[in-house]
């Protein structure tokens, strides 16, 4: 069972206050940033729907032990199957046949969608009706990331509970505290765009590392030292939104920087030293330039379902290697 996170208060009081005046929706919809911990939240709020003791969830009763061994009957959680993207109809189908048998302990039976909008357009069809009328007492929870990416006519049926980012002073103690000692979770925090899971999932793969890695691949390109060809090789081992997320605030902090070489607003704030004499170097037009480039790579890695990834890095590398001259 997971524990509540700091910055959850307020959704968790307006949940309760649901739940005392008997108004717990047949469809809510956990909707924010990816790395809030939304599916945390679902995953307890299911333990305290299905709890059977006074105090919810106690941990202690057969709902509890159930949800704890993942073998609760009137509980379901759908995701992605293994290997894919998406949630399809036939899975959507065996949830339909599961809201709709009875009952196993005369309680709620609880549904997670996670991530809602894996939902392929056929499968979100299918779901409608029941989503719209469940049978009995049943509870969707629908956790999104990207809330517009589904259709109106699911958002609808939805009432919907939003997560903000959480403020620093609520999410760095947290995050510091899951942190080898001296790891710097500030840095993490601002690479995550401020979202905190994200944060752990970054130091976790060794992000950090990576990311300084690539502004020393950058930083030699602008000084055509390097060849952009076999840069953009070393970079095959990265996950290719990640450079560009990276590279992209890169070229950002580097814009403040020549415009302010005392900017308090850097993402890299860590890397200042080092960012000081590239930003010297480069021309503000150039790095207007390069941001152009560094959105329209994020662009294509968000909305193309396949490219040449390998192609894609060189074009950047060469681009990033000729804004020395600019």
């Amino acid at each position: 069972m997971t524990q509540a996170l700091p910055w959850h208060e307020k959704q968790w009081q307006r949940v309760e206050a649901m739940r005392a005046n008997a108004r717990m929706p047949h469809a809510l919809m956990l909707r924010g940033a990816r790395g809030l911990g939304k599916g945390e939240f679902a995953s307890r709020l299911a333990f305290v729907m299905l709890c059977e003791g006074k105090e919810k969830p106690c941990g202690a009763c057969r709902g509890c032990r159930l949800m704890a061994s993942g073998n609760h009957p009137d509980f379901l959680a759908v995701i992605p199957e293994e290997g894919k993207q998406t949630i399809g109809i036939d899975q959507i189908r065996a949830l339909i046949d599961h809201i709709w048998l009875t009952t196993q302990y005369g309680g709620y039976k609880v549904v997670v969608l996670n991530p809602a909008e894996a939902m392929t357009r056929g499968a979100a069809n299918t779901l409608l009706k029941t989503l719209e009328e469940p049978p009995g007492i049943a509870v969707f929870i629908l956790v999104s990331h990207q809330s517009g990416r589904l259709p109106a006519t699911i958002r609808s049926r939805c009432q919907m509970l939003d997560f903000p980012l959480p403020a620093a002073s609520q999410a760095l103690p947290w995050l510091a505290s899951r942190l080898p000692p001296k790891t710097p979770a500030e840095t993490l925090l601002r690479l995550a765009d401020g979202a905190p899971f994200s944060a752990l999932e970054i130091a976790e793969a060794g992000g950090a590392e990576a990311r300084s890695a690539l502004f020393d691949d950058l930083a030699s390109l602008v000084a055509e030292s390097a060849d952009p060809v076999a840069v953009a090789y070393g970079w095959r081992g990265m996950e290719v939104p990640e450079v560009g997320r990276w590279m992209t605030t890169f070229t950002m902090d580097l814009i403040r920087l020549k415009t302010d070489e005392n900017s308090a607003r850097l993402t890299h704030a860590d890397l200042r030293q080092a960012m000081q004499p590239l930003a010297r170097r480069l021309d503000l037009l150039g790095l207007f330039a390069l941001l152009d480039v560094c959105l329209e790579f994020r662009w294509l890695c968000a909305r193309q379902t396949s490219f040449n990834a390998q192609l894609l890095l060189e074009d950047v590398a060469i681009r990033w290697s000729a804004a020395g001259g600019w």
